[in-house]
């Protein structure tokens, strides 16, 4: 490195004050880095960094990413010929991307694991072009050794934050990095560059109804001091008070009761109970563009004290082998028992084992206890057309085709036929249909005009608060015989499982408990393993038994991960990766 190398400082796009030339502010700037690294622990001497965050199951689908995509191509192309390295890094330092020109530069970037899914944040390794950029929220150019860890000398490298077009607030970063010995300024102008290019690509893609919500959010926060959250276009937000209220999970139980509250409904107020065990009073405030939702800006503060689900509507009784009470599961209660009455052709979608069929036969047995009723499963294996022809034969008054969306297009059109002719026949028989969420599978269906209307039923995980309801029902069906209660710290579990298989899973999970402990009070020992677990992305076979063992260690170690490590026969550090990989709390 030549004599000017060796003087060049750290520079940044800050303007100098009137109080210091620029020369001093610059160096002021090297002096703050440098107290920063030291106050949070980092060594600056050792060839090989610190210990570095790594996080394996990046989110590639969010927006930042999408816009950046093709910029990092392009940059990657126009530095063609050239030893630089060009990487996309989100708000917490973390490399999401990376494009390479030079296969020996990036062999030496892995070597001190500037990689995706590695935190270069300057807690962790000091002054570097990303870090330093995101702390100070401006472009820095860092050359050799003005890096703070050694490890890093040999590289030059500058970072450009990208900034939210709307909302201002810092969204992740652009980082071209090279050799030290080859080191050039105007690298940062590249950076810059970039990162302008990608804010333009973010305020380009977002769409009017964002834009409306958006004003409405930011109206909304204004108005009152208190916790702001908005949802639009699967974007879910919130305000500095909002991100420190809610824990992460009872978050995400808002944001998808924020999904159900996009509907048409006369709701404005309403109490929810969060998993945590805690209760928040929210606001709702439906925003519209034209004639349709562009999204719902919600209120939020915490209750002091438990107050009824919704307090202006009255209680609507629960469908005959059902229970619950929260607006998502009372509304489609509602709903079903109004059609049922009209005998309107309904189809019932949502998840497996949610409770589609368990409210169909309610809402059969609300209508007419004394008819019987009939279903068929819609499995291409089974004889479809020759079962339907049975149920129809009978003296059923309801019928329900259990998965239509199951069905091919050959069954979907003799099924439909069948139908036709009899409902021109009977056109008081009812019929209902379940179906999954995905809405592509009957957009060709014939067997889907015979239907009036279709009603969501909500997934486990969007009504919590119905769980404690669910499960003195299921014991009481379960074991009758037996006192059989839930202790307050079991039923915190429960809640806060996120219940892929809904309903179903809920039953399996209390004959698994009922089992473990054929007498007793059931303990969060004798619930499945997969309970203690909430991992980012659906895991596989080999994962789950993986996850198992892992809770079933820390289980008998009494939470001591040192001792679950040793019996399970693996390093510290990888327990520590899978607990986090996946969503271990114990």
């Amino acid at each position: 490195m030549d004599s000017d190398h060796r003087r060049r400082r750290v520079t940044t796009d800050r303007r100098p004050t009137s109080s210091l030339s620029a020369t001093d502010e610059v160096s002021t700037f090297i002096a703050q880095s440098w107290q920063r690294s030291r106050r949070a622990g980092v060594v600056p001497d050792g060839s090989s960094p610190p210990r570095l965050q790594f996080v394996e199951d990046l989110d590639l689908r969010r927006r930042l990413v999408q816009c950046a995509s093709p910029i990092l191509d392009r940059l990657h192309d126009d530095l063609s010929g050239m030893s630089l390295s060009v990487a996309l890094t989100d708000e917490h330092a973390q490399v999401m991307l990376r494009r390479d020109n030079d296969p020996a530069l990036a062999a030496k970037l892995d070597s001190v694991f500037f990689a995706p899914g590695f935190s270069y944040s300057e807690e962790v390794i000091g002054t570097n072009g990303v870090g330093t950029a995101l702390e100070t929220g401006m472009a820095v150019y860092v050359d050799g050794r003005e890096h703070f860890h050694e490890a890093i000398h040999d590289f030059t490298c500058a970072g450009a934050p990208i900034h939210n077009p709307i909302l201002g607030r810092v969204e992740g970063l652009i980082d071209i990095t090279g050799l030290a010995r080859e080191a050039n300024p105007l690298i940062r102008q590249l950076a810059l560059g970039a990162a302008r290019d990608i804010e333009s690509a973010l305020r380009s893609t977002g769409s009017a109804k964002q834009q409306v919500v958006l004003g409405e959010f930011l109206a909304a926060c204004r108005r009152r001091q208190v916790a702001v959250y908005s949802l639009s276009c699967g974007v879910f937000m919130s305000n500095s008070i909002g991100s420190r209220l809610l824990d992460p999970i009872d978050e995400a139980f808002l944001r998808e009761e924020a999904h159900s509250l996009l509907g048409p409904s006369r709701i404005t107020e309403l109490a929810l109970h969060l998993p945590s065990g805690g209760t928040i009073t929210v606001k709702r405030n439906l925003v519209e563009d034209g004639a349709e939702v562009a999204g719902v800006i919600l209120e939020v503060e915490r209750s002091p004290h438990p107050r009824s689900s919704i307090t202006h509507h009255r209680r609507v009784p629960a469908l005959p082998g059902s229970t619950g009470s929260s607006p998502q599961w009372t509304r489609c209660s509602r709903e079903l028992m109004s059609l049922a009455s009209t005998d309107a052709n309904t189809i019932l979608r949502g998840e497996g084992g949610s409770g589609r069929l368990t409210l169909a036969r309610g809402a059969h047995l609300y209508k007419n206890p004394q008819a019987p009723i009939a279903v068929v499963d819609c499995h291409p294996t089974e004889s479809v057309e020759e079962r339907l022809r049975s149920a129809l034969d009978s003296a059923a008054t309801t019928v329900v085709l259990r998965d239509i969306d199951l069905l091919d297009a050959r069954l979907d059109q003799a099924v439909s036929d069948v139908v036709s002719a009899d409902q021109r026949s009977y056109p008081a028989r009812w019929i209902v249909a379940t179906s999954s969420t995905d809405g592509d599978r009957l957009l060709h269906s014939a067997l889907a005009r015979h239907f009036t209307t279709t009603i969501d039923v909500p997934a486990l995980r969007h009504h919590p608060g119905d769980v404690p309801a669910i499960i003195r029902m299921c014991l009481g069906q379960l074991a009758p015989h037996r006192d059989a209660d839930i202790p307050d710290d079991v039923l915190r579990v429960l809640k806060k499982y996120h219940w892929p298989g809904n309903i179903t899973e809920l039953v399996d999970t209390l004959k698994h408990a009922l089992r473990a402990k054929p007498a007793g009070v059931i303990t969060a020992v004798d619930l499945p393993p997969a309970l203690n677990s909430a991992p980012r992305r659906t895991m596989t076979t080999m994962e789950s038994a993986e996850r198992d063992a892992i809770v079933v260690a820390l289980r008998e170690s009494g939470g001591n991960r040192v001792a679950a490590a040793k019996s399970l026969g693996i390093a510290r550090s990888s327990l520590y990766r899978k607990i986090d990989t996946f969503g271990i709390h114990l």
